[in-house]
């Protein structure tokens, strides 16, 4: 046990220099966990694993302050999941791909895909103006008739003679 304490103490001063110089602050692991709470609707939406990170991040913290200030190297309070989960996570650290990092990504990626819809829209209006006004300007050039048109009406049968009617056109010789 104690080995792993040690190790895991190693890497968890690792993981928090490496925020420290990255976010500029002095607290490194702690800063982290207060951006995600700040961000913690957003960063919910954008990345699957947001609130799994979180709690993972918070609980490793406690032990390290276990480990550090409470109980001492020879407990047996940390696992070798513990180790591996932080092993993994400063990796995907040095690789920009940890929950801050995926989510200002997938917000970037976000407002690109609106800014390309807003601009295709716009481009879309400008070709519908465009086609407008050349339609406006064909018809404009188009020189005078002649003669005017009217629409050809419907044909309709003539309307039918009642009974009687036709009765007396016979009579009356018509």
């Amino acid at each position: 046990m104690r080995d792993l304490n040690i190790d895991f103490i190693d890497l968890y001063k690792s993981v928090d220099r490496f925020i420290r110089d990255a976010y500029s602050t002095a607290e490194g692991v702690s800063e982290y966990i207060r951006q995600m709470e700040q961000n913690d609707f957003k960063g919910r939406h954008y990345v699957a694993t947001w609130g799994a990170d979180y709690d993972r991040l918070k609980r490793l913290r406690w032990i390290r302050n276990q480990l550090s200030h409470e109980v001492g190297y020879d407990s047996d309070i940390c696992e070798n999941t513990d180790y591996d989960w932080l092993e993994a996570f400063s990796k995907r650290l040095y690789s920009a791909n940890d929950p801050l990092s995926s989510m200002i990504n997938a917000e970037k990626a976000d407002h690109q895909r609106r800014l390309a819809e807003q601009r295709r829209i716009q481009t879309q209006k400008l070709v519908e103006e465009e086609r407008r006004q050349q339609m406006q300007k064909h018809h404009q050039q188009q020189p005078a008739s002649t003669y005017s048109y009217t629409p050809q009406t419907q044909h309709q049968p003539p309307k039918r003679k009642s009974f009687w009617q036709r009765l007396k056109d016979f009579f009356s010789g018509n």
